[in-house]
C-alpha cells in the first residue's frame, strides 16, 4: 500500500504537460494491449495523412512505444527525467 500511494504522490508531483503525455503513452498503450486499437492506427503514414486526412497519427507516433512489458517501463523511466528537465534548469 506504501508503494502505491507514493507512485500516487509522485504522479500528482509531476507538471501538467509531463502528467498528460505519461497519461496518453499509457492510455494509448493499454488500448493496443487490450486490442480497442492496433499499432498500424497510430503508426506515422504521411499519405494517409494527407490523403485520408488521418491527422491523429501525427501525434499518435509518439504516445506509443510497442507492447506493455519491460521496454515500455523502461522507456517511460528513461522519459521522465527528460520531461521534467525543463523544471529543474530554471
Amino acid at each position: 500500500m506504501a508503494a502505491y500511494q507514493s507512485l500516487l504522490q509522485e504522479y500528482r508531483r509531476m507538471p501538467t504537460v509531463t502528467r498528460a503525455y505519461t497519461t496518453a503513452c499509457v492510455l494509448t498503450t493499454a488500448a493496443v494491449q487490450l486490442e480497442f486499437i492496433t499499432p498500424f492506427q497510430l503508426y506515422f503514414n504521411p499519405d494517409l495523412i494527407v490523403k485520408k486526412y488521418q491527422v491523429w497519427r501525427l501525434l499518435t507516433n509518439f504516445l506509443f512505444f510497442g507492447p506493455l512489458g519491460f521496454s515500455f517501463l523502461f522507456n517511460m523511466i528513461f522519459l521522465y527525467p527528460f520531461c521534467v528537465l525543463d523544471k529543474q534548469v530554471s
